[in-house]
């Protein structure tokens, strides 16, 4: 029998499929939420090229290819991180007839809707929960997890790792259920996020392992687990000797986490402001629910609470000595793993009862510890990383029109296409997002000099300041229906020959 579960009576008929009804409804919920989200930032308030941009292009017609834009360096993805999920998501985006930046807020919008769903199986195959009250608990507490204050953080500068997290969430979860095949299948699909994710289900498996053997469990008893750690670890070693073998001179891990000379960068003045970092960035969406998990090791005398945040201090430890600033800081999508630390708990409750025979705990009581865990990490203590000033819940709930993508998409594409009418072009990063192929290095105005012929910004977008002060361009527009906003010192006949609704702009 399952760890947690209990014999219960044949279902009635309608309570059979009740459950996985109120499923579809759990993963349905994050998933709409962070779609919103994501078409929020693209078209209302404005995103960025790096990241968002660049990973949106990657995934949506790109499969032949697999290069980053032009304005990046042109150079093949793979060279950065191994990541075949991202691929395949580029060659599926072939069939299906959504914008750019609709497949990657579904992509990102799927990544949270794993999340919940992992925890609804686990709740409701692991402790029983399938009926009544205990099944909204389940559902309630699945989907709530799905939206910690760390997946909210990440979620504000989005990246694909998200997807990892959930696989290898997916496949613990089925290792506790006893369905060790469906663990392998989940860490095989986890496997193609990117080429680390081997190396966290390593750490989290094999301290699941030792675990079962200080409980006085037999090391035979571990075998699945020991051997799907194993197998993650080589998959990431292998895809790491793959990658260094293909694009020779060329290593993230160098750049962002060792540096050139390695490590060169440290002072101890450096650790110390890192260490403090650490205490502002990530005060509630990590810091407060690992205090909040050792309580709930201490109090109910399970040490294996705190495992799951024990696997993730390697992770911890070469991000604080990292060469790159933000990789440094470990803000949003750098903290990934301690998504599944959170769920942790959960996790153990299930373990140990299979460890050792413990009296049964009351259904609800995980559930609810779990959510106490969830509400400390959205506690406004410490700041996410928010590059794109992204605010919460109105970006949940202030999706843009269809009509409105539309036009965004049609107007960006015109003014693409009309650079000898226009001059010199400068975009902001918002623009650039949203057609990351369309423009040069020198038109992005991260990196342009001197003053264009027009300027296309959102209205408050990533570099809508800057944009906004250039001199020398006297006549301003705004394309109806949209956020876009243009600055030219074309004839004002030349703006209205283009094929895009414009009105002046005080």
């Amino acid at each position: 029998m399952a760890a947690g579960t209990t014999s219960q009576p044949s279902d009635p008929q309608p309570q059979r499929w009740l459950a996985p009804l109120v499923a579809v409804v759990v993963f349905a919920v994050p998933y709409l939420l962070f779609d919103r989200l994501i078409l929020y930032q693209f078209y209302l308030r404005g995103s960025f090229l790096l990241d968002s941009g660049l990973l949106a292009g990657l995934i949506w017609h790109d499969a032949a290819t697999f290069s980053l834009p032009p304005s990046l360096g042109g150079e093949n993805f793979f060279a950065f991180h191994a990541a075949p999920l991202l691929w395949l998501l580029s060659a599926a985006s072939e069939l299906f007839p959504v914008s750019m930046a609709q497949w990657f807020a579904g992509f990102i919008g799927v990544c949270h809707g794993l999340l919940a769903l992992a925890i609804f199986w686990l709740l409701v195959a692991g402790f029983g929960m399938r009926r009544g009250a205990l099944l909204a608990l389940a559902a309630a507490t699945a989907v709530a997890f799905a939206c910690n204050g760390l997946a909210l953080a990440i979620a504000r500068y989005p990246h694909f790792e998200t997807f990892g997290a959930a696989g290898l969430l997916f496949c613990c979860v089925a290792l506790v259920l006893g369905w060790p095949k469906i663990a392998a299948v989940a860490l095989l699909v986890a496997l193609t996020t990117r080429e680390d994710i081997g190396l966290h289900a390593f750490a989290f498996l094999s301290v699941w392992a030792v675990a079962n053997r200080l409980a006085g469990l037999p090391w035979r008893h571990s075998a699945w687990i020991l051997g799907l750690a194993l197998a993650g670890a080589l998959a990431s070693v292998a895809a790491l000797v793959a990658q260094h073998l293909a694009f020779p001179g060329h290593s993230s891990f160098v750049r962002v986490y060792l540096g050139d000379p390695p490590y060169a960068h440290l002072t101890a003045n450096l650790l110390l402001v890192r260490l403090g970092g650490w205490l502002m960035v990530h005060g509630a969406n990590i810091l407060l629910p690992a205090i909040a998990a050792l309580v709930w090791a201490a109090r109910t005398r399970n040490p294996f609470v705190l495992a799951g945040y024990l696997a993730c201090l390697p992770w911890a430890l070469l991000h604080v000595l990292a060469a790159s600033e933000l990789a440094g800081w470990m803000v949003g999508y750098y903290a990934y793993p301690f998504l599944i630390a959170m769920a942790w708990p959960l996790l153990a409750v299930a373990i140990r009862r299979q460890q050792i025979a413990v009296p049964p705990t009351p259904a609800w009581a995980p559930a609810t510890g779990l959510l106490a865990l969830v509400a400390l990490s959205l506690l406004p203590v410490g700041h996410d990383y928010d590059p794109g000033r992204i605010t919460l819940p109105d970006a949940f709930w202030r999706a843009p029109s269809t009509a409105q993508q539309a036009a965004t998409d049609r107007a960006i594409a015109t003014i693409a296409a009309a650079r000898p009418l226009l001059g010199r072009l400068e975009v902001d990063n918002s623009v650039a997002a949203l057609a990351p192929f369309a423009f040069g290095r020198a038109e992005v105005a991260t990196w342009a000099e001197g003053t264009p012929d027009t300027a296309v910004r959102f209205a408050d977008g990533f570099d809508a300041a800057k944009l906004r002060a250039l001199p020398g361009l006297p006549r301003r527009y705004r394309v109806i229906g949209t956020e876009l906003r243009l600055a030219t010192n074309r004839a004002d006949a030349v703006m209205r020959s283009l094929d895009i609704p414009l009105l002046p702009d005080p």
